[in-house]
């Protein structure tokens, strides 16, 4: 990677991951040509680009999200290859990504940011100043700092990065007992070797969590446990091994596909988007499909470690796709009974152990002798007692996530995407200064998300902006409580819409009719918020895009069949189309009622969705 930094630069991109590759790319393409010696510059403090994919991943780790959602518009994985590839493959990938589109000679590795300030009087829109470090891989100092001025920075240091790792008194607290157990955060797991013949007690049940806690039973551990706090809901990210009527559903149908455009992002009345009802509406039906199926709502084939049932759905919570382990937890559990087994049943997959992973409440403390104090779980998990067993670990792996920290930014610079009020990613007061791929999808992938907002970040930077500073409502957070750790939750297809809306790329029917015909109109329908739908008009329209549409984004449907179609395309827009028909009708006589009445303007005083959807007081079956 180049090593020669010029003086100023167009853009400062920070951070060598998936979002601040895609937003160099996006720069390079489409922003405004720049004065020899001012070129755009991606820094990476890491010796090679990949971020969290290459340096915190672990041995067997995949994609939980799909290549035909997780890749970038215009830039596919190959049909044949796998729909959930390796983290070394997507690395790969992200390779191949620079060298296609030439961005190597844009691209400082080895080069730590120390400090991002705003210059007191910028000449020519320079106004960032940046101190920059080369850093050899122990990230250590090497040479003289380097200062350059930007006109605009784009912040993609991403979620995973800084380690957040709670303090348990008597494990990791000062001073340590000194028959503390050992422990290590997930971010240095790197293999089953670190396990292999210990006690194993995991705390986290996000996808990580679940994947050490799997890899652990792999080893094979002496004995694994799970600590889990509230709950989690789990979902394998492929739809398949369900048993029903007698025949073997095999569709091998990545769920992050499934949700159709139609009714449910395209076309919604700002209503129905705004009092998430089909949110509500499409949680009712799973939870009473997925008991039809594996005999229990919590989950797909759960049977413990549920969340309390108000917070079952799509509406509240992250999925956790990493399913592997969920046979072992399921073992105490599982009470299908034989005559539900002759309608449906979920068939797990071979397994070489007959090993079981014991869910146990997080716990509080550990006592002088090493040993896990608990309290008991919640009310709704009251069924699991493993925790009053004797808990000794020889290792305790925090897979608590990570946490982002901003003591590098100066004064007048957002503390993070939680201060801007544009999308999650831009603030009004400065639009030269993008965070990008920090909003975290329920269901879905960060890295297209990161390619739309950059379309967006260099829309409204540009000096020649041409389109309004959004200001529609933001009716696609998750619902979660304002005490939550994570307040960066989006439900994936409603945000990628929104954004489409903004940059003026999401196509009408009439326009994909009249320029594409009936069959990428049909598509686009059928299909999920893919990037390359979002190309086939707008500032930022591909030629490659109508190709890509007709060829794989057509193959995510034809693998459904004519059932799948008709149940999760179908069905589901009929429905939708209803509810969305209802609103509209609802809307003219309430307009026409209200000035009789004295009714509010519209009835969305039912739906207190404030403050970006954090404070949220609405309808739930």
């Amino acid at each position: 990677m180049t090593t020669i930094f010029p003086k100023r630069t167009s853009t400062l991109v920070i951070g060598g991951g998936p979002a601040g590759l895609v937003s160099l790319k996006y720069v390079v393409e489409y922003g405004e040509r720049w004065n020899e010696g001012e070129e755009p510059v991606l820094v990476e403090m890491e010796s090679e680009i990949g971020g969290t994919f290459r340096w915190r991943g672990y041995e067997n780790a995949e994609l939980v999200s799909s290549k035909q959602l997780t890749c970038f518009s215009d830039f596919r994985y190959p049909l044949y290859a796998p729909d959930h590839p390796s983290l070394p493959n997507y690395v790969q990938y992200l390779n191949s990504y620079i060298k296609h589109f030439a961005l190597n000679p844009y691209i400082h590795t080895s080069t730590k940011l120390v400090s991002l300030s705003q210059v007191p009087s910028p000449i020519d829109d320079y106004k960032h100043l940046a101190v920059l470090q080369p850093v050899n891989v122990e990230k250590e100092p090497v040479g003289e700092p380097i200062t350059i001025l930007a006109r605009r920075v784009i912040i993609t240091t991403g979620l995973h990065v800084t380690p957040n790792i709670p303090l348990i008194p008597g494990l990791n607290t000062k001073p340590s007992p000194p028959n503390a157990p050992e422990w290590i955060h997930s971010s240095d797991y790197k293999s089953r070797d670190q396990v292999r013949d210990k006690e194993v007690l995991v705390l986290g049940c996000g996808e990580t969590g679940m994947d050490v806690a799997y890899e652990s039973i792999m080893a094979p551990s002496k004995k694994v446990r799970l600590g889990v706090r509230t709950g989690f809901l789990s979902f394998p990210k492929v739809l398949n091994n369900f048993r029903v009527f007698g025949t073997t559903f095999d569709g091998n149908l990545p769920i992050d596909g499934l949700i159709t455009n139609l009714f449910e992002t395209a076309y919604v009345h700002p209503w129905v988007s705004a009092s998430h009802i089909r949110w509500f509406i499409s949680d009712l039906i799973i939870k009473r499909v997925l008991w039809f199926l594996t005999g229990t709502q919590a989950g797909c084939n759960q049977w413990a470690g549920q969340l309390p049932p108000e917070r079952q759905g799509r509406a509240y919570l992250f999925l956790n796709k990493s399913a592997k382990a969920m046979q072992y937890i399921n073992k105490p559990f599982y009470t299908l009974s034989p005559l539900h087994k002759l309608f449906a049943h979920y068939i797990d997959p071979p397994s070489p152990h007959d090993a079981k992973i014991d869910i146990v409440p997080f716990p509080k403390e550990f006592d002088k002798d090493g040993r896990a104090i608990f309290n008991p779980p919640p009310e709704h998990r009251k069924k699991e007692m493993a925790w009053k067993d004797i808990c000794q670990p020889d290792l305790v792996v925090l897979c608590t996530g990570y946490k982002q920290e901003w003591s590098w930014l100066g004064e007048g610079y957002p503390r993070g995407p939680e201060e801007c009020e544009i999308r999650g990613m831009m603030s009004e007061k400065d639009l030269s200064v993008g965070f990008i791929g920090f909003v975290r999808p329920g269901v879905g992938a960060i890295p297209p998300i990161a390619e739309m907002q950059a379309q967006l970040f260099l829309l409204l930077s540009s000096p020649n902006r041409t389109i309004p500073i959004p200001t529609s409502p933001e009716t696609y957070h998750l619902l979660h409580s304002p005490t939550s750790r994570i307040q960066y939750g989006v439900d994936h297809s409603t945000y990628m819409s929104t954004l489409a809306k903004d940059i003026g790329s999401a196509p009408s029917l009439r326009q994909l009719w009249n320029e594409y015909g009936w069959f990428v109109l049909f598509v686009y329908c059928f299909g999920a918020a893919f990037p390359t739908f979002y190309r086939l008009t707008g500032p930022f329209k591909s030629a490659q895009a109508q190709k890509i549409v007709e060829t794989e984004l057509w193959e995510t449907i034809k693998r459904r069949g004519v059932v799948g179609n008709i149940f999760m395309g179908v069905i589901p827009m009929t429905f939708y189309a209803l509810v969305n028909l209802s609103a509209y009708l609802l809307e003219i006589v309430w307009t026409l009622a209200s000035p009789l009445l004295g009714l509010p303007e519209t009835p969305l005083s039912l739906f207190d969705s404030t403050n970006g959807g954090k404070s949220i007081k609405t309808m739930s079956p």
